[in-house]
């Protein structure tokens, strides 16, 4: 989310840097003219930059609320990351782990990142290089609709996890 801007009597410095409503930079003026010239025009002084080393803050002549409406319908609108997880455990069955394989090739046709995790747990946590073995043996399949790099080991509290995460090419 974006963080919160201060308006109107929310500014509490005694000069701002004003930019009028279409786009003409007026200079340092007092807050109370600006605020009074926002009030004239039927609109909202909005805090638009911070200061930096002692200058007074940019704010410009707006109308607030269309500001806000236009920016939560550009954030509705941005594209959504949407990151799948699939895990297999050391031992799994061929029929499951086809399976699992034909999800994870659907979720990189509809372009979604995919988390691959195998948990290794209990006696299995001493076979991580057979299971490095086993991930790549996993992972051909999918050479053609994806791209990876080495798995990253990691210990939770039960289980050692390899995770490698797939990106669509």
């Amino acid at each position: 989310m974006h963080k919160e801007r201060r308006v109107n009597d929310r500014i509490r410095v005694p000069m701002v840097q004003l930019v009028m409503d279409d786009g003409s930079m007026v200079g340092v003026i007092s807050t109370s003219e600006a605020l009074a010239m926002a009030d004239e025009r039927s609109l909202d002084l909005v805090e638009v930059s911070t200061s930096n080393n002692g200058s007074p803050p940019i704010c410009k002549l707006l109308d607030y609320g269309k500001l806000k409406y236009e920016e939560s319908k550009r954030q509705k609108h941005q594209p959504k990351h949407h990151v799948k997880e699939i895990k297999c455990s050391f031992n799994i069955s061929d029929h499951d782990l086809q399976t699992k394989h034909r999800k994870v090739e659907e979720f990189l046709k509809k372009r979604y990142k995919v988390t691959y995790i195998l948990e290794l747990r209990g006696r299995e946590k001493g076979l991580v290089p057979q299971a490095k073995e086993k991930i790549a043996n996993d992972l051909k399949p999918f050479a053609g609709l994806a791209t990876w790099k080495s798995p990253q080991i990691s210990q939770a509290k039960n289980a050692t996890r390899l995770t490698v995460s797939l990106a669509p090419k």
